[in-house]
């Protein structure tokens, strides 16, 4: 259900989201705030769930290799709520899927991996088991990989240019967004491998906080939260409640580009594939996946008519883009944002 905040709200809900790396104070500031009139605010948007905060674990930064998004047509004939049941019994057990939901006859998901051999696990399994549950509408799942190595995560569940255009604030302040390009590898005690697991299975907790979680002194959770964030392994982000800010529908779009014409830096700075509904873009040359929310029907309408004209006049296409349409309040998130478990089995706690 939509609601109504005041300016001063979106402006707090937007610097959440914008810098989530600031403290309190510095964000008040920011917004040029009295740091009472944002704090009151900030802590009454946090209890009516407006937003909520999450670790996200750098995984190229942490042994992983690739990331892969995989998504299915289903039998329409079988409820997602019928499908939910069977694919979290059967499927979402798996450590490297920690985003995947379903709407209707249709659903996708996002893993992290130490290498292609357990993505490839989970589609085999996948496809066996939408198979014997009669739940494939003629067409196997389609698995589209990213090597870290050479592709582009320009966005990754990034809301910030999306507020800013409902709420008409100007996006002059740069804000980093997507995840860290390439790979490093950077070594870790078994204590810093604890506390790195502990900040992304607790992102509210503070330091003393997690002192406590983990038994450990507050002095040694302060020192490895600096070396983890300085040395990119961790980054903190904030998710808008899309639902109640009135926001109705999220889009899915794989993009095949035309071998003669690849993805290339004009059309990643042409606003095209990375505009404000963008919340979620990976890319490697010749193919992209691409998340967008809107608030209508009409709004998507509009904005994929706009980028598939272009795509086609700059003869990018390959073939027309793979798309799905998910109604948010309808939709059923079976995994939303669930980086522990993947995090547990790549440092091998």
């Amino acid at each position: 259900m939509e609601m109504s905040l005041s300016k001063n709200e979106e402006e707090v809900l937007w610097g959440l989201v914008a810098h989530p790396e600031l403290a309190d104070a510095e964000l008040a500031e920011l917004l040029d705030m009295p740091y009472s009139t944002f704090s009151t605010i900030r802590k009454r948007l946090k209890e009516r769930d407006y937003f909520s905060t999450i670790q996200v674990p750098m995984m190229q930064n942490l042994g992983a290799e690739v990331m892969a998004v995989l998504y299915t047509f289903f039998n329409p004939a079988i409820s997602v709520q019928q499908r939910a049941g069977i694919t979290t019994r059967t499927i979402e057990i798996f450590e490297e899927i920690f985003y995947s939901v379903g709407e209707t006859h249709k659903g996708f998901s996002i893993s992290f991996s130490g290498n292609y051999t357990a993505i490839g696990q989970i589609t085999e399994r996948r496809i066996e088991t939408f198979a014997k549950e009669g739940l494939l509408d003629q067409q196997q799942p389609r698995e589209v990989i990213f090597p870290f190595e050479i592709s582009q995560i320009p966005l990754f569940f990034d809301f910030d240019a999306l507020l800013a255009d409902a709420f008409d604030i100007d996006l002059e302040m740069e804000t980093k967004r997507g995840l860290e390009p390439g790979t490093s590898d950077v070594e870790l005690s078994n204590t810093e491998k604890i506390i790195l697991h502990a900040m992304v299975e607790n992102p509210d907790a503070t330091d003393l906080m997690l002192a406590d979680i983990v038994n450990m002194s507050r002095h040694t959770i302060s020192k490895a939260r600096k070396k983890l964030e300085e040395a990119v392994l961790i980054a903190k982000k904030r998710i808008p409640n899309l639902e109640k800010l009135g926001f109705n529908v999220l889009t899915f779009s794989h993009i095949n580009f035309n071998p003669s014409k690849p993805l290339d830096d004009e059309l990643l700075e042409s606003g095209i594939l990375n505009n404000p509904s963008s919340i979620f873009l990976a890319a490697r040359s010749f193919e992209c996946v691409l998340l967008s929310v809107y608030k209508d029907y009409e709004a998507y309408r509009e904005d994929n008519g706009m980028r598939l004209q272009y795509l086609k006049e700059n003869d990018y296409l390959a073939d027309l883009p793979a798309a799905g349409k998910y109604m948010i309040p309808n939709m059923v998130v079976m995994k939303d944002m669930v980086f522990g478990p993947i995090v547990k089995k790549t440092l091998m706690l």
